[in-house]
């Protein structure tokens, strides 16, 4: 896969996300669907993307922390918030990556691998923060603030992938995010302009910076590698879009 099909997947994942969020009273279940479908591309791509060892237990530690947390933000006891959930499986994801490093028969490459595994856990786990974030907007009365970062992010994604230099590139595609995701939060979220601007330019650069330095591996044009390139940027924004419907809703 090519690094201009790259950005198109991120572009449509993120697509989709603005799509569910706009699915009323069940969106924050089929938000949580797509954290884990998220969780489950960046579990099958991240050994890969970071060439580490035993890429199987990698995959399983990966994923499952993912799948189990956007679960939870949806599933979780009334005593247990979402976010105190996904924090819970976060630091469960960490010891089993611990556990699955002492489970190896062949200990080469250790810290890289055990680094690498905690960093896939923690990306996997923050992409179920689409669902918290649509779970707060739903609570809020409707909010379509999650519809326009979603709808800014993915127009980031698709404008890095046009063959223009790094440079212009990603200048074309912070100010294409930063002005689609603040007109819509205007719009949509009834958001001051100003604010609305900081928010669209944050997205715009995570994003941005996201696809970069995953796209810099050696291997990141591989098939299996490229899908972490596209799902890494989507599920960073998540963070994003939870502290914006806590913060602005």
């Amino acid at each position: 896969m090519t690094a201009p099909e790259r950005a198109p997947l991120g572009a449509a994942l993120a697509l989709l996300i603005a799509l569910v969020a706009l699915t009323g009273p069940l969106s924050p279940v089929l938000m949580a669907v797509v954290a884990g479908a998220l969780a489950l591309l960046l579990g099958a791509a991240w050994p890969d993307l970071l060439e580490l060892p035993s890429p199987r237990g990698t995959r399983i530690v990966v994923a499952g922390s993912g799948i189990v947390g956007a679960a939870l933000t949806v599933l979780a006891p009334e005593r247990l918030t979402p976010v105190t959930s996904l924090l819970v499986v976060t630091a469960v994801g960490v010891f089993a990556s611990f556990g699955h490093q002492m489970l190896r028969s062949d200990r080469h490459d250790l810290t890289s691998s055990l680094t690498g595994t905690v960093a896939g856990v923690l990306l996997a786990a923050v992409a179920s923060c689409w669902a918290i974030a649509q779970e707060i907007s739903t609570a809020a009365g409707g909010s379509l603030l999650v519809t326009a970062i979603a709808t800014g992010l993915a127009a980031t994604l698709l404008l890095d992938a046009t063959s223009l230099p790094v440079l212009p590139r990603t200048l074309l595609a912070v100010l294409a995010g930063t002005g689609i995701t603040a007109l819509l939060a205007v719009q949509l979220g009834a958001m001051a302009a100003l604010p609305a601007a900081g928010l669209g330019a944050l997205v715009a650069v995570a994003a941005s910076c996201t696809h970069l330095l995953l796209g810099s591996s050696l291997v990141a044009r591989e098939p299996v590698a490229a899908l972490g390139v596209a799902a890494g940027p989507v599920a960073t924004a998540g963070v994003i879009a939870h502290l914006a419907a806590a913060m602005l809703t």
